[in-house]
């Protein structure tokens, strides 16, 4: 065992994002936790995104802005400062800005999480809502949904047009008519579409977890819906009237 420095995971003119991984440091994995340090430089802007992981972020430097979403509930918007902790747990839509310009110092935000239950454990995975590594890349227009612990569903009557992304959102790992009587799986965290067939469609699902969720991400009551409007402009890059019909 011995102390390691993280690897950058993405760079932009935005700002950085370095991870510990549980492959480079095992005792992460086996000890079921998980660390990332995200760096925001002025202006510097961490699209809308959900993980598999509860986490608290420590901010060591700078200041900022900062929303979190949480499943079923309303989104909280807070001031970040050097020295402020904030939780986000499994699921939880949040996104971070650095709204300072000029010669301002970096937001610095360590996360540290428990990976116990993650995709891969020792590493705390993260799913975009827009942006070119989207979980909805790939998908067509219709009634988006995320489920964030597995679900089997069973179509019991009528039909339904199925799509259901990867979670990193390059490939579609479903996508047909399902007639009644056949069932599918939306694996942990991913983003499925359905829509109903001419006949409508019924169906029937399990999800499991102790804490079910099964969200739109479009419409009343939706992921977007409850996202700051600003936030959402800027992250889809779609004009203000267009952001009113999600």
């Amino acid at each position: 065992m011995s102390a390691k420095a993280g690897k950058p995971l993405v760079q932009t003119d935005a700002g950085a994002y370095i991870a510990w991984s549980g492959a480079d440091q095992p005792e992460l994995a086996t000890e079921g936790l998980g660390c990332g340090l995200l760096v925001l430089r002025p202006l510097g802007f961490a699209l809308p995104h959900y993980a598999d992981s509860n986490k608290f972020g420590y901010v060591l430097g700078g200041s900022g802005v900062a929303g979190v979403l949480p499943v079923d509930a309303k989104e909280r918007v807070v001031r970040l400062k050097a020295g402020d902790v904030i939780a986000v747990r499994t699921g939880d839509v949040s996104w971070w800005y650095n709204d300072n310009d000029g010669h301002a110092d970096d937001l610095s935000i360590l996360f540290i999480g428990d990976t116990g239950r993650a995709l891969s454990p020792g590493d705390i995975s993260y799913f975009f809502l827009a942006g070119g590594n989207s979980v909805l890349s790939g998908l067509d227009a219709g009634l988006l949904t995320r489920a964030w612990p597995a679900q089997a569903v069973y179509v019991a009557r009528g039909s339904a047009r199925v799509q259901v992304s990867s979670a990193a959102g390059d490939t579609l790992l479903l996508d047909e008519e399902v007639p009644a009587g056949s069932s599918f799986v939306v694996p942990r965290f991913a983003v499925a579409l359905v829509a109903a067939g001419a006949d409508g469609a019924e169906w029937v699902s399990l999800i499991k977890s102790a804490r079910p969720a099964v969200e739109h991400l479009t419409g009343e009551g939706s992921i977007f819906g409850g996202l700051t409007p600003q936030v959402v402009q800027a992250s889809l890059k779609v004009a203000p009237e267009l952001v009113k019909l999600l």
